[in-house]
């Protein structure tokens, strides 16, 4: 169900003309969700979220991608969830305002790329040779020629790995 449009004044920019739209919808393996996008038509600030509406509990998902079919696996990450990549040493941290998003390990995989390629821009010798090495591991991961496990963790459980290899450890000391 399609709610009107919202017309708000930006974060970014101060005017009145970020339109906010949030639609209802219905996920499988996710239940009822809640699609929230914010755009700014004067200095182009987005916002996207989604919101899970069933109420799930805190959860660990670990999947482990040893080859390209595996980087097909579907990914929902909700704003609160943190995910990580411990063969490349990268961590992505929730932030206030944070985005959620729907996609595949690989689309994780180039959101992280698209990141150092900009760090490298800015950093010294040493540190470019390190970033180098973790986008070199990460087109070896993207070949099959290297594993990663991929870990999600989610404190208010909207997040998933679709997956029956994936592993499920629920935070909350409960059954």
């Amino acid at each position: 169900m399609a709610e009107p449009d919202l017309i708000e004044i930006c974060p970014v920019c101060g005017q009145k003309s970020l339109r906010t739209i949030i639609n209802e919808t219905e996920i499988p393996y996710l239940g009822k969700i809640l699609l929230y996008t914010s755009v700014c038509s004067n200095c182009g600030y987005r916002h996207n979220d989604v919101i899970l509406l069933d109420q799930k509990r805190p959860v660990r998902i670990e999947f482990k991608a040893s080859g390209p079919e595996d980087l097909k696996v579907r990914v929902i990450r909700s704003s609160n969830a943190k995910i990580s990549i411990s063969e490349i040493g990268v961590d992505i941290e929730p932030v206030l305002n944070g985005e959620s998003f729907i996609s595949d390990i690989e689309g994780v995989l180039f959101r992280i790329l698209n990141i150092m390629s900009q760090l490298l821009k800015d950093s010294n010798e040493d540190k470019k040779k390190i970033i180098i090495e973790k986008m070199k591991k990460i087109a070896k991961m993207r070949n099959g020629i290297d594993s990663l496990t991929f870990i999600v963790e989610d404190p208010s459980g909207n997040s998933a790995i679709i997956s029956e290899r994936a592993k499920i450890t629920y935070l909350d000391q409960g059954e």
